[in-house]
């Protein structure tokens, strides 16, 4: 009977623990992070960070194919949860964070999260890390600033990119729990004078205001941008067009868009690629040449054609699908204004991920087929590296590369899917190919904290290359997880990864 009442009282303080109210009995969310400090952070040097999970050993020990090097030091891990939120979202997805983060030129990181509700509740926030005083704090509601009504479009995501402008100031955008539908039929009623359709955000971290910079043509939001600072503007794909996603080039000087492409243009369009020069590459449409090539890589012995499949991750979508087409790699070129075909293709749906131009010509990157590319612009040449993580590859939506250029940094398994292998922190080392996990994340922070790191869509190194800063979606483990939030979501954080000096050095 003793142990019994220990036993419920263990639970209760559990519970507590993850469910908080205030004074009026309103749910307050995140619940307490265990440990944390004053300022809601708490601190993780444990050597179960580099204990291999049981699974990835199954697979490094059933074959000679799959090859993983594993960091000997022990890296220090800070994390904090994204906090301040009006509830725990229990959609399914819940609190959520879809977009890449940014490293400000006076190091402060910003990143964003959204609440992945339909348009009637949608709510998104960005936040700012200071590394100097270690507080991740809420610096902008995109709700408010909108003054969105009850009838009126409400963002539900960051998923674009969070920049820094050539005036020093942070720039983001809100989108729909799926963009590509803006332009419906459904949507079309919603959009009104005040929220026409996507808007682009200003964040002055002088005076720490942020107003309505500019706004997206109607009915229109975006998933994907890339930036360029040399000559200010910003590249973007455009969705919400029933006829699929076009390429938007935006002037930042003047405000105005200077470059749309036809609708469809785009195929998959989680990813804008840029080399040095200022051309920005993307998953266009298949070209007549490359659709020739696939149909004689998907000749069988017998004459027939069929549908092959190519090398997919085991665990994302998509998860699996035949290849139709090959994803041709289009170039824009800002001194012609125009897209153009390259000669590259990738036998899947294209790029997912990609580094900014290395000093030595390369572009470094993840495909959605779970492979790691190198592509040489001034070349027009790619090539495939081999699988991004063991033997089938993961899926893989951010990467960096590190400021000496030997490094690429990187979290498979983004989508929820990142706690099946452990949630591993890869450098890849760009001259041998050797992919080292510097840790595993999944085990020791549940244990901790009762956190599960489920993926990220946001990773930065510092200007040193000492700390990898990283966004990460998350939930409870499975037996504490409330009914109605799906696993992999609901707890957004926000961690820093010491990366010891000797696991920089080859």
């Amino acid at each position: 009977m003793v142990h019994r009442k220990l036993s419920l009282s263990l639970l209760f303080l559990i519970l507590v623990q993850l469910y908080s109210f205030d004074i009026k009995g309103q749910e307050v969310w995140p619940p307490d992070l265990p440990g944390a400090n004053q300022n809601g952070v708490v601190k993780i040097n444990s050597d179960n960070l580099l204990k291999v999970p049981l699974a990835v050993q199954r697979i490094l020990d059933s074959t000679s194919n799959a090859k993983l090097s594993f960091a000997k030091i022990v890296p220090t891990i800070e994390l904090a949860y994204h906090d301040q939120l009006p509830n725990a979202a229990l959609n399914r997805t819940g609190w959520s964070s879809w977009g890449d983060i940014c490293v400000a030129s006076d190091g402060i990181v910003y990143s964003g999260i959204g609440n992945h509700w339909k348009t009637d509740r949608g709510e998104s926030y960005i936040y700012s890390w200071d590394p100097s005083t270690k507080i991740l704090k809420k610096i902008a509601d995109i709700y408010k600033l909108t003054g969105a009504g009850p009838e009126d479009v409400r963002f539900s995501k960051v998923h674009a990119h969070i920049i820094e402008g050539r005036d020093r100031k942070i720039y983001f955008t809100g989108t729909l729990d799926d963009g590509g539908k803006a332009g419906s039929e459904d949507m079309l009623k919603k959009w009104n004078a005040k929220i026409a359709g996507g808007k682009l955000f200003q964040y002055d971290p002088k005076t720490g205001k942020t107003i309505i910079f500019a706004d997206f043509p109607p009915a229109r939001v975006t998933a994907t941008t890339k930036y360029d600072a040399k000559r200010n503007i910003l590249y973007c794909a455009i969705e919400g067009s029933p006829n699929g996603f076009a390429f938007g080039a935006f002037d930042m000087n003047t405000k105005k868009w200077i470059f749309q492409s036809d609708p469809g243009s785009i195929g998959n369009d989680r990813n804008l690629m840029m080399d040095t020069k200022g051309n920005v590459y993307f998953n266009g449409r298949e070209i007549s040449a490359h659709t020739e090539i696939r149909l004689k890589d998907q000749a069988i012995p017998d004459g027939k054609n069929d549908e092959i499949t190519s090398m997919l991750p085991s665990t994302m979508p998509p998860g699996g699908k035949k290849v139709t087409a090959y994803a041709t790699l289009w170039k824009y070129a800002p001194n012609t204004n125009m897209i153009t075909p390259s000669k590259t293709y990738f036998k899947s749906a294209g790029l997912r991920s990609s580094t900014h131009e290395s000093k030595a010509g390369y572009i470094y990157g993840t495909t959605m087929a779970g492979e790691l590319f190198r592509y040489l612009p001034v070349r027009d040449e790619l090539s495939i590296l081999g699988s991004n993580f063991l033997v089938k590859g993961e899926y893989i939506t951010v990467c960096d590369l590190s400021p000496d250029e030997k490094y690429v940094y990187y979290l498979p398994g983004a989508h929820g899917s990142a706690g099946f292998s452990g949630t591993p922190v890869i450098q890849y080392n760009v001259a041998t190919g050797i992919q080292k996990v510097l840790a595993f994340l999944s085990e020791p922070m549940t244990k901790a904290f009762n956190y599960a790191p489920g993926g990220t869509y946001g990773v930065k190194i510092s200007k040193d290359g000492s700390r990898l800063y990283v966004g990460l979606n998350g939930s409870p483990p499975d037996a504490l997880r409330p009914k109605g939030l799906g696993r992999g979501f609901g707890l957004t954080s926000f961690a820093v990864i010491y990366i010891p000096a000797k696991e920089r050095m080859d």
